[in-house]
C-alpha cells in the first residue's frame, strides 16, 4: 500500500496535478488517443474522431454541472505536459459511491508513476472533496499493470463478469475492484 497524507490538495499530487478538461485539450487528447496499444486497455480499440472527443468535453463539462460526474486533465506537475485523463462518474449521492476512470495516454508515460499518483488524488478527491464512501472501477483481466497500480493504493478485487469482454479473438473477464472511505484511511 501507498503511503498516504491527507495534507494538501487532493488535485496535485508528487508527479501530476488534475486540473479541469478545455476544449483546447481536444488536440492533445487526439495525439495518443487512438494508438492501439492504448485503446486496448480503455476497452474501444475503434478509433475516434476529433468531433468525437470534442463531443466528449461537452459531455463531461454537463456531467460537472450536474454533479454527476468529474473528469479532469492529468498533466505532469513540473512541466505542465499533457499525460492523459481521469475522472470519477456514475456518482450516486445517496449511496456515496462513484465510478472510477483514468487513462495515460502515451505509452512512453506509462510505468513512470503518473497512473499510482493520479490514482492517489482521485481518491482522495472522491472521499476528501465529495464525501463518497466507495469508488469502484472495472478493469479488463489482461490489464495486469493497471491491476498492480489500482492493488497498490487500496483497491480489491470484489468481482468479475465472466468473459465480457471480446479483444483480438478472445473473450476475458472483466474485474470489478472497489476501495472503501475507511480502508482509504486506515491505509494511511
Amino acid at each position: 500500500m501507498v503511503n498516504i497524507t491527507f495534507k494538501g490538495e487532493p488535485y496535485v499530487g508528487a508527479k501530476v496535478r488534475l486540473r479541469t478538461v478545455e476544449m483546447e485539450d481536444v488536440n492533445a487528447i487526439m495525439e495518443h488517443w487512438n494508438d492501439y496499444d492504448s485503446r486496448k486497455y480503455l476497452g474501444n480499440t475503434i478509433p475516434m474522431s476529433t468531433k468525437m472527443e470534442e463531443d466528449w468535453v461537452n459531455y463531461v463539462h454537463n456531467l460537472a454541472k450536474s454533479q454527476k460526474g468529474y473528469h479532469f486533465v492529468i498533466e505532469n506537475k513540473e512541466t505542465k505536459e499533457f499525460l492523459g485523463t481521469c475522472g470519477l462518474e456514475d456518482i450516486n449521492w445517496i449511496n456515496r459511491s462513484a465510478t472510477l476512470g483514468i487513462g495515460i495516454h502515451n505509452p512512453v508515460n506509462h510505468n513512470q508513476g503518473y497512473g499510482t499518483d493520479t490514482m492517489l488524488c482521485l481518491i482522495k478527491f472522491g472521499f476528501w472533496v465529495l464525501n463518497l464512501h466507495r469508488i469502484e472501477l472495472w478493469v479488463y483481466e489482461y490489464n495486469e499493470r493497471g491491476i498492480h497500480v489500482y492493488e497498490k493504493v487500496g483497491f480489491k478485487k470484489v468481482g468479475k463478469k465472466r468473459e465480457a469482454a471480446f479483444f483480438e479473438g478472445k473473450y476475458y473477464d472483466i474485474i470489478e475492484m472497489d476501495i472503501l472511505y475507511t480502508e482509504f484511511q486506515n491505509g494511511i
